[in-house]
């Protein structure tokens, strides 16, 4: 009992610590005039800014004590750089948030690999229950890799939001294969997760953009511990995703898959929801953008929502025609809220 005591005392001072380390800047004019104005918060954040990642020791950190799954290898809290930090804590003032989120970077192990990543946590998390929500990132490689700023916008919705880098990026070891064994690195951070006790207990929310709804589909064939699921711009069919593409991308599928759909079908078939559609076990929210989404056209939503309708899968279809292949200009995140839920995680 009295070790459980301490314990509690040190992660409550420690918390304090860090929550006051991700936002202990004073916004300079120049800050807030570069601030995210409140109609275009939900724009996606900027990326050309550089984030500092503390040396600190992290094994008595908030969350360091809480992720004590053996597949973890070190957390540590990221500082925000000023004019980030002036914009969430504008954020948080107009909405009513009353705690700062917070932050951290992670490194855990996937199969033989190193994984990076992020997980972030509403300032509140000690004392409210939340969910927890699985961000599978878009792109490849270092092209739409993760930063802070970027997942903190989800922990602001209310949730505990773990999300990878995948193998071989920014540090991690091994090779994504957009969509291959890769898919292992999501699905540690849902056995990650459940060491999470101070979270809502009993499934995770998973959702994915562009790649990342591909590994979110690919998830939900595999592992029923996703209560629900939500998808923008999926990719449901990479062999005609690689031929709608221009040949960077086509470099992308031979690089990393190995070929191209006539050399391995399999692997391009795995990558490809639309061909397994019946074997889906999650709940499905599948949104995306009109015409003007040249990188994954909306035939992919459509298609998948028939294919799903076809085996009386649980899903629903709805298409932007006025946004192209972000979201951050529509509602989707907060239709995404709704669905979510509608399947409670008990």
């Amino acid at each position: 009992m009295r070790k459980q005591l301490l314990f509690v005392m040190c992660v409550f001072a420690i918390s304090f610590l860090m929550v006051g380390c991700s936002s202990n800047y004073d916004a300079t004019e120049e800050d807030m005039n570069e601030a995210i104005p409140f109609e275009e918060i939900y724009e996606a954040p900027a990326i050309d800014v550089v984030y500092e990642i503390t040396d600190e020791p992290t094994s008595c950190s908030l969350l360091a004590a809480m992720l004590s799954h053996e597949a973890v290898i070190d957390v540590t809290p990221v500082i925000l750089p000023p004019r980030v930090t002036f914009n969430i804590e504008q954020f948080v003032a107009y909405n009513d948030i009353e705690h700062m989120p917070i932050i951290y970077s992670i490194r855990y192990t996937s199969d033989s690999y190193q994984v990076r990543g992020f997980v972030a946590a509403p300032g509140d998390f000690m004392y409210r229950s939340y969910p927890i929500l699985i961000y599978n990132r878009g792109g490849n490689r270092e092209i739409g890799a993760l930063t802070p700023d970027y997942v903190l916008w989800y922990a602001m919705r209310g949730y505990i939001v773990l999300a990878s880098q995948y193998r071989g990026i920014l540090g991690g070891t091994g090779r994504e294969q957009f969509g291959g064994d890769d898919i292992n690195d999501v699905l540690r951070l849902i056995d990650i997760s459940e060491n999470l006790h101070f979270a809502q207990q009993g499934g995770v929310y998973m959702l994915g953009v562009s790649r990342g709804g591909m590994m979110t589909y690919i998830a939900s064939r595999m592992d029923d511990r996703i209560r629900a699921a939500a998808v923008w711009a999926a990719i449901s069919n990479s062999f005609e995703s690689f031929y709608e593409r221009e040949d960077a991308m086509q470099m992308v599928y031979i690089e990393l898959v190995g070929g191209t759909p006539e050399e391995l079908p399999e692997e391009f078939e795995r990558r490809s929801a639309v061909m397994w559609a019946d074997e889906i076990i999650v709940p499905l929210l599948i949104g995306h953008g009109g015409e003007a989404d040249w990188r994954v056209p909306t035939h992919h939503a459509i298609n998948m929502a028939e294919a799903l309708e076809n085996y009386g899968k649980q899903h629903r279809l709805i298409i932007f025609p006025d946004a192209d292949h972000s979201h951050w200009e529509t509602n989707f995140l907060d239709e995404m809220d709704e669905w979510f839920k509608q399947f409670p995680i008990e």
